[in-house]
């Protein structure tokens, strides 16, 4: 089967305006086959979505800070401590059957992976398109060649700390079931395409602004 799903979305358990309730239903709005809800510093807000029993196929996470840079943990249930090392952050991700994803790989700020570093490192996944990125074509061109070289699955997501972006990028997952544990696994086989579209720049502005109010 063919599942929509926006693989990297926030809610106010971190640094978003929209609730649980609020994501769930834009999220169903937008056609969405499931979301992952990836907080800062918490799995809070993922463990309430899939309590709420939604039709959504909810994928729980976090959006890690490592010593180095941050990481998506898709499919963990208990939070990760932020500031690990980065090979410790990874083992605790999948000691929990998690994948790590890399965000943003190529957008400066965000973290000090290069390629090299990369490489080496047991990584499952990159997150190619984000739809709240500036330039968003631009660094979709340089993470689709990254992936290629590194061999990586390819993911999409909003990155949304908006309720009204939610589900802008998404994950196009050819999955075998609607279970979370068969979506992992077709990530992780490569198994993916990305769609979506760029989100209106006045919430990258506000993005932006958050950012540097935040330093």
């Amino acid at each position: 089967m063919i599942l929509k799903i926006d693989m990297h979305v926030h809610t106010y358990y971190s640094d978003s305006d929209g609730s649980v309730s609020e994501v769930l239903e834009e999220a169903q709005r937008k056609g969405l086959d499931g979301l992952a809800i990836t907080d800062h510093k918490t799995v809070r807000g993922a463990l309430e979505a899939i309590k709420r029993r939604s039709r959504l196929i909810i994928i729980p996470g976090q959006e890690v800070k490592t010593e180095q840079c941050e990481m998506l943990a898709l499919g963990i249930k208990r939070k990760i401590k932020d500031d690990l090392p980065l090979l410790k952050a990874l083992r605790e991700i999948h000691a929990q059957g998690g994948l790590a994803v890399v965000p943003h790989p190529t957008i400066p700020f965000f973290g000090s992976l290069n390629e090299k570093t990369m490489k080496i490192l047991p990584l499952d996944g990159i997150e190619v398109f984000s739809s709240i990125t500036p330039l968003p074509w631009y660094f979709l061109r340089k993470n689709l060649e990254l992936a290629r070289k590194l061999q990586l699955s390819i993911i999409a997501g909003s990155d949304s700390h908006f309720l009204k972006t939610v589900g802008d990028a998404y994950t196009i997952i050819y999955s075998k079931g609607r279970t979370v544990h068969e979506v992992l696994r077709a990530i992780k086989l490569g198994r993916t395409l990305i769609g979506g579209k760029p989100s209106p720049l006045s919430f990258k502005m506000r993005m932006i602004r958050n950012m540097i109010q935040a330093t």
